[in-house]
């Protein structure tokens, strides 16, 4: 009932996101009737990676480094206003511990275990942002954006360590746990970038994006039977040509 209820409050708080950025929209639509100019590109970069929660049940032990890669649409709505979507795929290493109370014991009480789990995930991210530049000097200009992002879970690999009163195992290699997480996952992404331009059709850019997940949807088993509400987050650096 508690996730239940906090993800229908997050979903308010990523409606209210989107209300703001369709309201920004449809104020410079109104105020600019200048020619709509369309921008694909690609990109690349790396990632430093984490887990958040939605419980207390798991904590994050460090970070991981991944990788982000995607392709990039930009539609301008004005000379300085775009809207910018894509398709993000993301590699996530990430390592965290929560309590496994699934375990019983040789008397049938429930007994915790300590989980340590390293994380490999690969999740496919489709973002809905608002992005607002202005020009610095010639052939170069700065950004920002801001909105939401709504991704898909493709792939989970995990290794485990277990603490078990004087007992402690590890596994040998990551094995296949793709179906004891959720399937989707919400999230407020937030970016500050610069842009080169090549020649009129051709533009570098360099970003820092910081991707916060603050919502899961549709749980799987794992989550539901430990508590351990795991979302990924990251801060990437990312290199790429618009066309």
């Amino acid at each position: 009932m508690k996730i239940i209820t906090f993800v229908g409050l997050n979903f308010v708080i990523m409606r209210k996101i989107l209300l703001i950025i369709s309201l920004v929209a449809v104020i410079t639509l109104g105020a600019n009737a200048q020619t709509k100019i369309s921008r694909i590109g690609i990109k690349l970069g790396p990632t430093v990676n984490w887990a958040s929660s939605g419980s207390t049940a798991a904590n994050n032990e460090g970070i991981g480094l991944g990788i982000n890669a995607g392709l990039v649409y930009d539609q301008y709505i004005s000379s300085h206003i775009a809207v910018s979507t894509g398709v993000d795929m993301n590699l996530f290493r990430i390592k965290y511990m929560f309590t496994d109370h699934r375990f019983v014991d040789d008397f049938l009480e429930k007994t915790n275990v300590s989980v340590e789990r390293r994380l490999k995930a690969t999740n496919v991210e489709i973002p809905l942002k608002l992005k607002l530049n202005v020009d610095i000097v010639d052939s170069f200009k700065a950004y920002v954006e801001a909105g939401g992002g709504l991704s898909f879970n493709l792939k989970d690999y995990a290794k485990d360590k277990y603490d078990f009163y004087w007992v402690s195992s590890e596994g040998d290699e990551y094995v296949d746990c793709t179906n004891q997480y959720r399937l989707m996952q919400l999230s407020m992404i937030f970016g500050l970038g610069a842009e080169y331009e090549i020649n009129r059709n051709v533009s570098m850019f360099a970003q820092v994006t910081f991707d916060h997940a603050f919502s899961n949807a549709l749980v799987r088993s794992l989550e539901k039977q430990t508590g351990s509400v795991i979302q990924n987050n990251f801060i990437g650096v990312e290199i790429g040509i618009l066309y």
